[in-house]
């Protein structure tokens, strides 16, 4: 990737400067306007994130350009057994810094800290043609399915060793804050921020 970035770990000091970054990162790609920024913010204080593991890049001024969000999660077995797993996202690279690597970066140096810090492994939902690259494969391999039973593409898992996944089935079960979303408090949150427009597009998922 090009030189001038840094990375480090993410501190409180810079909360608003990433929930500003995830907004202009996922802003009308999946939605009209986005839900990322408010789901990062609604988490924070939250005992699910991974502070740890969550990293910002900075380019050369020092503006926070990049960003990697991870929480704890849990397979539950048909028994109703519970295995910790770990999944990321959002992860957010600013417009103006797309396509040179550091997303690629971010998952990369992450993954290895995770797997030092002996997790099994990682649960995400994402572009298959993106992540496979890092060594995710369709979470069904692994006899995890998502929280309705279902098995699809975009919802992958990677072992952070070998077999690390070989015990661990059932359906996921991530953070109700992925998916509860306020609306209302949405909207009262992102007016905090410069205005801009709703706009729906051709790919977007909603």
């Amino acid at each position: 990737m090009e030189s001038g970035y840094t990375f480090r770990l993410e501190t409180p000091a810079d909360f608003a400067a990433v929930e500003a970054l995830t907004r202009e990162a996922f802003w009308n790609v999946y939605q009209p306007g986005c839900e990322e920024h408010f789901i990062i913010h609604s988490m924070r204080g939250d005992p699910a994130v991974i502070h740890e593991l969550n990293y910002v890049c900075e380019d050369a001024s020092g503006l926070i350009c990049g960003h990697i969000f991870y929480t704890h999660t849990s397979v539950i077995a048909g028994d109703g057994q519970v295995f910790p797993v770990i999944t990321f996202g959002p992860i957010s690279v600013h417009p103006e810094h797309q396509k040179k690597g550091i997303g690629s970066a971010l998952i990369q140096m992450t993954m290895k800290k995770a797997a030092e810090m002996k997790f099994p492994g990682i649960v995400i939902t994402g572009n298959p043609a993106y992540y496979h690259r890092f060594g995710f494969r369709d979470a069904s391999d692994f006899g995890i399915v998502f929280e309705d039973g279902s098995s699809f593409p975009a919802f992958m898992a990677c072992e952070l060793e070998p077999d690390a996944l070989a015990p661990i089935h059932g359906r996921i079960q991530f953070c109700p804050a992925f998916s509860s979303i306020d609306q209302d408090a949405l909207l009262r949150f992102d007016q905090q921020f410069p205005k801009k427009e709703w706009l729906r597009l051709p790919g977007q998922l909603h």
